[in-house]
C-alpha cells in the first residue's frame, strides 16, 4: 500500500491474551486517540470511548486501511485498560477508557535494594532482562551499547526508570510497537520518510518556532560522586550570562564516556544545549513506517531539512489524522 496516497480508515479493537499476546475477541470502540511521546514516562498511551465497561484487560487497536481494492491491517497500540468513566446521555451509555502502555508493569515494579548495572556490561541486554522479568516481549538489537560506569538503583527505582537510565547512558532508544513488543535500538540517521507536497500528505497549516528562551547558560553535571559547573561568560555569546543579564541553570546526572573529563563534558554539553531548538507542529496522513525517534525529511518551502519526530497523536477516526511534533537536527 502506498501510504502517501489517500486511503479510507476504520478501526478494530481486540482483547489480548497477556500470556501469549495473541488476539482473542473483538471489542467495540467508538473513537479515541493514541499518543506517543519520546519524553513521557510510558512513551505511549491511548484514550478510547467504548460501548461497554470492560474492566482491566489488555487490548490491541488496529487501523484497517483500504486503497484501490487493497487492504492493510496495521497494529497501532497494545496496552492495559483502566477503570472506565461512564457517560449517560438519555438512553445511551458510553465509557471513556484510559489505556496504559505495555511498559506499565515495569513502572509498577521496584528493583531490589542494592541492585546495579555493572560497568562494562551490555546495556541492551540489561534493559531486555528488566523487561522480560516483567513479562514483556522484547524484540531487540544487541551489542554496541556498553556501560562506561556503574549505574546504581536509587530509592524508589523501578524496572522502567532503570531501563531508561541505561538507555540514556548508551544513547539507545526504547520503542514499543503496535503489537506490544519492545525494541531496544540505536537512534538512526536514516530518513524514514520524506514529506514534500506529493499527494498533500501534510496539511497546509504548519507551526514553525525556535526555542531560545529556555536555553541555559549554566550547566551543573554530576557523575557518581563528582560535580562540575560550567558557566557561559563569553561576551561574544548571545546566550551568555553577561548578555542576558541572568543565569539560567540546567542540571544533569551522566555516565561519562571513556577518556572524557567531567569539566570538558560540561563545557561541550552546554554548547549543545545552547543550540536553539527548531520545533515543527503539523498534522498529516498517518504513515505506519514513521514513529517517535525517527528521522524525517521536509521538502516544503521555508521548512526544508531533516527533523526528528518527538511526539504523535493519532486520531481514531475516519482519516486517521496524525498530529506530530518534530525537532530540527
Amino acid at each position: 500500500m502506498n501510504w502517501k496516497k489517500g486511503y479510507s480508515a476504520s478501526f478494530l479493537a481486540m482483547r489480548v491474551n497477556p500470556k501469549t499476546w495473541q488476539d482473542l475477541e473483538e471489542i467495540k470502540i467508538l473513537d479515541g486517540s493514541i499518543s506517543r511521546d519520546d519524553s513521557s514516562d510510558l512513551l505511549e498511551s491511548a484514550s478510547v470511548t467504548m460501548t461497554e465497561a470492560i474492566g482491566e484487560i489488555w487490548v490491541r487497536i488496529y487501523l484497517v486501511a483500504r486503497q484501490n481494492g487493497e487492504a492493510a491491517r496495521v497494529p497501532l497500540f497494545t496496552g492495559l485498560t483502566s477503570e472506565p468513566t461512564r457517560n449517560i446521555r438519555g438512553n445511551h451509555e458510553s465509557y471513556d477508557v484510559e489505556c496504559y502502555s505495555v511498559l506499565k508493569p515495569c513502572a509498577d515494579r521496584m528493583l531490589p535494594l542494592g541492585w546495579y548495572a555493572a560497568y562494562g556490561s551490555d546495556g541492551t541486554e540489561i534493559i531486555a532482562d528488566l523487561f522480560k522479568q516483567c513479562g514483556i516481549k522484547v524484540n531487540s538489537e544487541f551489542g554496541g551499547g556498553y556501560l562506561a560506569a556503574n549505574i546504581v538503583a536509587e530509592a524508589g527505582e523501578t524496572y522502567l526508570t532503570m531501563a531508561k537510565k541505561v538507555a540514556k547512558a548508551i544513547n539507545w532508544q526504547i520503542r514499543p510497537n503496535g503489537l506490544g513488543e519492545v525494541s531496544i535500538l540505536p537512534y538512526s540517521n536514516i530518513v524514514k520518510a520524506r514529506f514534500d507536497g506529493e499527494n498533500d500528505v501534510v496539511e497546509p497549516a504548519v507551526e514553525d518556532s525556535q526555542d531560545w528562551f529556555s536555553c541555559p547558560n549554566v550547566l551543573r553535571v554530576t557523575s557518581e560522586n563528582k560535580t562540575a559547573i560550567f558557566k557561559d561568560e563569553d561576551i561574544k555569546s548571545p546566550l551568555s550570562i553577561p548578555n542576558r543579564g541572568r543565569e539560567i541553570w540546567k542540571e544533569e546526572n551522566v555516565t561519562l564516556p571513556v577518556g572524557v573529563s567531567l569539566g570538558d563534558y560540561a563545557m561541550l554539553r552546554l554548547k549543545e544545549l545552547q543550540k536553539p531548538l527548531r520545533i515543527l507542529k503539523y498534522s498529516r496522513r498517518y504513515d505506519p513506517d514513521v514513529n517517535i525517534g525517527d528521522l524525517i525529511s521536509m521538502g516544503y518551502p521555508g521548512i526544508e531539512g531533516n527533523y526528528r519526530v518527538g511526539s504523535q497523536n493519532v486520531q481514531i477516526g475516519h482519516s486517521c489524522r496524525t498530529e506530530e511534533v518534530s525537532y530540527g537536527t
